[in-house]
């Protein structure tokens, strides 16, 4: 179970600063909006993607203590391990990098607070070398051809943050933000949140296939009933998200903010139990 909560603490912080970072890069990007209008938008998405970063950070040595633990005997001292892994081993050497970037990040975020536009860059760079972390362990680095499984872990967490994160700063934005400014954060977030969905369906469908062995683990092991679970629940934040993609510029138009965020809120709240599930599947065997 703990081991499940630090997962979750990574994931979680994660999806908030892919997040922050698309929202800079491409929800901004694509809005047309002026300077002015992006601001107050813009220092609530970096505050954030510092609490998402500070989150990573902490489940770091967090993640050290998990792996001490599956290793210690009945009585063995935790910090002698903890070091152990720490210094001698890959998941150790992984995790000072997770330690590193993500420090560096939460510096980045914290300069793109003040509309620094290098602050934003530190903080995309951070960002996506921290997205290569889960590549780097559990099961993506056992599967075997390790590269393409890597590469679809990479492009699943991307495409989780640019997609769920990204719908997180939105419906921030949604509190405060004028009915113009909104509307065309609406109209620009759609395409991005379908290209990020079907980077998710795409890299997910990879992996679980270089990974699940026999179609019978999906219902006969622990691991393949996790996921079966994910995907029923993330199969309802797409249909929640298709209802808020043909309703939300009406609700807009309408002045009806408080049903859109609510709406919002409920893809969240799903999105949510699909990053629990995650923590709990990348915990588990596949045995």
């Amino acid at each position: 179970m703990f081991a499940a909560l630090v997962n979750f603490l990574h994931y979680a912080g994660l999806t908030i600063a892919v997040g922050a970072v698309t929202v800079r890069y491409l929800l901004m990007t694509r809005s047309g909006l002026a300077v002015s209008e992006r601001a107050p938008a813009l220092r609530d998405a970096a505050k954030y993607g510092l609490v998402g970063v500070a989150a990573v950070l902490v489940a770091a040595p967090l993640r050290a203590v998990v792996q001490a633990q599956g290793l210690a005997f009945p009585g063995d001292p935790l910090l002698p391990l903890v070091r152990s892994v720490v210094m001698n081993s890959d998941v150790g050497r992984a995790l000072q990098l997770q330690a590193i970037w993500s420090a560096a990040a939460v510096m980045a975020f914290s300069v793109a607070r003040f509309g620094r536009q290098r602050g934003w860059s530190a903080a995309a760079i951070a960002t996506f070398i921290l997205a290569l972390g889960p590549a780097l362990l559990g099961h993506a680095a056992a599967a075997v051809p390790t590269l393409p499984a890597q590469v679809a872990a990479v492009v699943h967490v991307l495409g989780a943050g640019a997609w769920i994160g990204t719908l997180f700063h939105l419906w921030r934005i949604a509190r405060k933000a004028s009915d113009a400014t909104l509307r065309a954060l609406l109209v620009a977030f759609h395409p991005i949140a379908l290209g990020a969905a079907a980077m998710v369906a795409f890299s997910g469908t990879s992996l679980a296939w270089q990974i699940v062995g026999p179609l019978s683990n999906l219902w006969m092991t622990w691991w393949g009933r996790f996921l079966l679970a994910k995907l029923a629940v993330l199969a309802g934040v797409a249909a929640l998200g298709y209802r808020n993609w043909k309703g939300s510029e009406a609700q807009v138009a309408s002045g009806d903010r408080a049903a859109l965020r609510e709406r919002m809120k409920q893809e969240l709240w799903l999105a949510l139990a699909v990053l629990a599930i995650t923590g709990a599947l990348t915990t588990t065997g596949i045995e």
